[in-house]
C-alpha cells in the first residue's frame, strides 16, 4: 500500500489490494487482534505443553498414589534441574564462540546459521526454565514478559522453517539472499525479544549475570542491512524466468492477460523493461540539449522529428507508457454511476 499510494486507496475493479486491506482487521482479531495469543498462549500455555518435564511434574502433583507420586517427581526433579544447568552451561559456551566448532548440516552458509539457531534455542530453555521458576504462576499475568517469551519461540520456529526450506532445495546460491535475509529479520527479532527479557527481567541483578551469560559479546544479530535489503529488492525486478524469483512467486496467482490488473502490472514491467535502453537513450538527447521539447509536448515526438528515434523506438515507448500509465491511474467515474437510482444496484 505504501508503494501503491492512491492506486490501493480509490476503490474500483482495478484496485487489487483495497479489499484486502479492508479485510486485515478481520485476519486479526480471532483472538483479540492476537494479542490474547501473543501475551497469554504462545509461551504461557506452550511453555508448559512442550516442556520436557513441566508438565509431566504437573500431572504428579494430582496423583492419588501420592508415596510413588513423590518417587518420581523427585527423579523428575533431578533431571530437571540437570537439564537448567546444562541449559545454562551450553548457553554460556557456544555464547562465548565454543559453538564454533560443534558440528553442523548444510555448506558453509547454513552452517553458520544453525550453529547461530542453536545458541537462541539454548539460551531460550534457560530464559523459559529460570522465569517460570522465579514466576509461577504470575509469569501469565507477566504478559509483556511472557509476550517477549512467545516472540523469542516464533522468530526460532521461523528461523528454522527457513533453514528447513534453504537445506532441502540442496543450499543453492541463487537462492542465499533471501535466505541470509530471513534468518536475520528472524535472529534479529528473537535477539532483540531477549534482550528486552533481560532488561526488564523481575530480579535486576540475576538478569544482569544472564545478560553476561546469553550476550557476553554483545547481540551478534540486528536484523537485515541495508545492502541485504538491496539485494532481496533488486531480486524482485529480475525478469521472468529468474530462477530466484520463480521460486518466490511459486504458487502465487499471476495472470498473464492485461485485462487483469496484476497482468497488467506484469505487462507493464515487461513493456518498460524492454523500453530502458530507448529511455535512457532519450535522456542523454535531453539533457546534451539535442532534444527540446515545447511546453506540454511529449518528449517522443520532437526526438522522432529530428531522427534521435526512429519510428518503431518511439512506437515502444508509447507502449510502454501507455502500459505504465495503465497501472497508475486509478479508477474513476462519472457521477451518473454514483447515484443510487430506483431499480439500480450500487
Amino acid at each position: 500500500m505504501d508503494v501503491h499510494g492512491g492506486k490501493g486507496i480509490i476503490m474500483g475493479p482495478n484496485n487489487y489490494l483495497g479489499r484486502n486491506w479492508q479485510g486485515a482487521p478481520i485476519f486479526i482479531t480471532v483472538e483479540g487482534a492476537n494479542i490474547l495469543s501473543r501475551n497469554l498462549m504462545i509461551f504461557g500455555q506452550g511453555a508448559i505443553r512442550c516442556h520436557p518435564f513441566v508438565l509431566k511434574e504437573m500431572a504428579l502433583a494430582g496423583r492419588e498414589d501420592k508415596q510413588q507420586a513423590l518417587i518420581e517427581f523427585d527423579s523428575l526433579l533431578l533431571k530437571h534441574i540437570g537439564f537448567a544447568v546444562s541449559n545454562a552451561a551450553s548457553t554460556f559456551i557456544l555464547n562465548l564462540g565454543f559453538g564454533h566448532f560443534e558440528r553442523a548440516p548444510g555448506n558453509g552458509l547454513s552452517q553458520g546459521y544453525f550453529r547461530a539457531l542453536n545458541r537462541q534455542a539454548a539460551a531460550f530453555a534457560m530464559l523459559a526454565d529460570l522465569s517460570m521458576m522465579l514466576l509461577g504462576g504470575e509469569l501469565k499475568r507477566r504478559e509483556r514478559l511472557s509476550a517477549r517469551l512467545g516472540d523469542v519461540l516464533s522468530h526460532m520456529y521461523l528461523a528454522s522453517a527457513a533453514l528447513k526450506r534453504y537445506h532441502d532445495l540442496g543450499s543453492p546460491d541463487h537462492m542465499s539472499p533471501l535466505f541470509r535475509w530471513a534468518m536475520e529479520e528472524s535472529l534479529g527479532h528473537s535477539e532483540r525479544a531477549m534482550d528486552e527479557i533481560l532488561s526488564n527481567f523481575p530480579n535486576r541483578i540475576l538478569g544482569g549475570v544472564l545478560r553476561a551469560v546469553v550476550f557476553p559479546f554483545g547481540r551478534r544479530h540486528k536484523g537485515p542491512s541495508d545492502r541485504l535489503d538491496a539485494e532481496v529488492a533488486q531480486v524482485l525486478g529480475r525478469a521472468k524466468g529468474d530462477p530466484t524469483l520463480e521460486e518466490l512467486l511459486a504458487g502465487c496467482y499471476r495472470p498473464q492477460s492485461a485485462d487483469d490488473p496484476v497482468g497488467a502490472l506484469q505487462q507493464a514491467i515487461d513493456l518498460l523493461s524492454a523500453a530502458y535502453p530507448l529511455h535512457k537513450k532519450l535522456q542523454v538527447a535531453i539533457k546534451s540539449g539535442q532534444v527540446k521539447p515545447d511546453a506540454g509536448e511529449p518528449v517522443i515526438d520532437p526526438a522522432l522529428r529530428i531522427g534521435v528515434l526512429q519510428a518503431d523506438e518511439a512506437q515502444t515507448l508509447r507502449t510502454a507508457e501507455a502500459a505504465r500509465r495503465k497501472v497508475i491511474d486509478v479508477d474513476d467515474f462519472d457521477k451518473e454511476e454514483l447515484t443510487l437510482a430506483a431499480g439500480k444496484i450500487r
